[in-house]
């Protein structure tokens, strides 16, 4: 019974420290904001890039 107790506790406190450590960094990510621009490639990048790797598969 007691080591359940413990168990819990432990998930509960991991639980809330990483909560905690999203909240923090999405504050700072707020304030101190990157100036560069993510790269997220575009969706048609993505479909020559998987239709090319569908043309080397067949061969």
């Amino acid at each position: 019974m007691e080591m359940s107790l413990v168990l819990i506790a432990a998930l509960l406190y991991l639980g809330l420290a990483l909560g905690f450590i999203l909240v923090v960094d999405n504050l700072v990510g707020l304030i101190f904001r990157d100036p560069r621009a993510p790269a997220q490639p575009s969706l048609f990048d993505l479909g020559r890039a998987f239709a090319a790797s569908q043309k080397l598969y067949r061969k």
